[in-house]
């Protein structure tokens, strides 16, 4: 992979990642903001409350893997060991890189994991 490309790889990464960061941040500020009003007793209800609080931990959680697997990304970078597919050690092709820039697998090892994963799923055949 050459440098630029690289170099505009490692950018959109850490983009990306100053985005999820921000936006984090901005849901909390909203959210203790939301908390801190005046509210209709009616309003609040268990279930609705349940449901906010089931809903953000998902979302922190979505948020801090994808943060892990842009700061995996960007430490195989630094290492020089960005863009080769962990399973079978090729080159993984720079447009899989370009719109999954912390991508571990070629498309043909992904390919065939997912076909194994769906595969355990079933179950046995018989």
């Amino acid at each position: 992979m050459r440098a630029k490309e690289l170099d505009a790889l490692k950018d959109d990464l850490l983009r990306r990642r100053r985005t999820i960061l921000e936006t984090a941040e901005r849901a909390q500020e909203e959210l203790d903001a939301l908390r801190g009003a005046e509210r209709d007793p009616e309003f609040e209800e268990g279930a609705q409350s349940e449901h906010e609080q089931y809903t953000l931990a998902l979302l922190g959680e979505a948020q801090r893997k994808q943060v892990a697997m842009i700061d995996a990304a960007l430490a195989r970078i630094a290492h020089g060991e960005y863009g080769v597919c962990f399973d079978c050690g090729t080159d993984i092709d720079p447009k899989r890189l370009q719109v999954l820039p912390f991508a571990l697998l070629c498309t043909d090892c992904a390919t065939r994991r997912e076909r194994g994963t769906a595969a355990a799923l079933q179950g046995p055949t018989i």
